[in-house]
């Protein structure tokens, strides 16, 4: 290849990459004007200000973690994943970092600690102190408060607080374990935390409420939250459907998708 069309092929790949840069990153304010969305299926260039400006689409249709419309939205990414992975929950707990109110948006459902009844079990079920402290008076010599030795946290044997009064209650209380979530309510209050957050009081997810099994037991979180492709086909398609502009059918995909 004669050396003017080796300069005349990369001065052209250059402008191309410049070209593709600029189409779909913004360079002034915070707002994308386009995104451009890789996927297997072929590329997909969105543009962001057509639909926020001249659809008036507002934000909140589109970035749907919040109840209200708002200005510090997240990237569609931050709670979407394409596979629900030990790296997806790693990068989306910090992507939520420092805007935990939007956990409420999955994360639903909260537990308070449990008000347990210390008299009640001691005086009315007849139940003696070793029933419940340890035995042993090499570990406990008298019965003391179960946090000062079970933390937040395990220590090396010592399991933590959750941990050790969930083993004590199970040997009488079997069946509410057995129940799962619905015997957790026989002891912890339950709050819907969506419903917290629409009416403007603070929303604190609880980490043990946070994985779902918790509640939905072993359900895959695949089953529970659509994933990246599957929410944008849901959100873009519905959208083209109902106002009947907009490709939406399954022959239409590369009116949007690119090779």
């Amino acid at each position: 290849m004669p050396r003017r069309h080796v300069f005349v092929t990369v001065f052209c790949c250059l402008m191309a990459l410049v070209a593709v840069v600029g189409y779909t990153h913004d360079t002034v304010g915070k707002t994308p004007v386009r995104l451009l969305l890789e996927n297997a299926g072929g590329r997909v260039v969105f543009d962001h200000r057509r639909h926020a400006e001249d659809y008036k689409v507002a934000c909140e249709t589109c970035h749907h973690e919040s109840a209200e419309a708002r200005e510090n939205v997240q990237p569609c990414g931050a709670c979407l994943g394409v596979d629900f992975d030990g790296s997806f929950r790693e990068d989306h707990v910090a992507a939520f970092a420092d805007d935990e109110t939007t956990c409420a948006t999955c994360h639903h459902m909260g537990s308070a600690p449990a008000k347990w009844d210390h008299a009640a079990h001691a005086e009315e079920y007849g139940l003696s102190c070793t029933d419940c402290h340890h035995a042993n008076a090499d570990i406990e010599p008298e019965p003391a408060r179960c946090t000062a030795c079970h933390l937040d946290k395990p220590m090396g044997d010592i399991p933590d607080m959750k941990t050790a009064a969930h083993a004590k209650c199970a040997d009488c209380h079997q069946e509410w374990f057995d129940a799962g979530m619905k015997g957790c309510t026989s002891c912890h209050p339950f709050t819907d935390n969506r419903k917290l957050f629409a009416s403007g009081q603070p929303v604190d997810v609880n980490p043990g409420d946070a994985d779902c099994t918790v509640c939905h037991g072993n359900v895959k979180a695949s089953e529970l939250i659509p994933d990246r492709m599957e929410a944008f086909h849901g959100n873009c398609m519905k959208c083209h459907e109902k106002h009947g502009k907009g490709p939406f059918r399954k022959d239409q995909c590369n009116q949007c998708h690119t090779k």
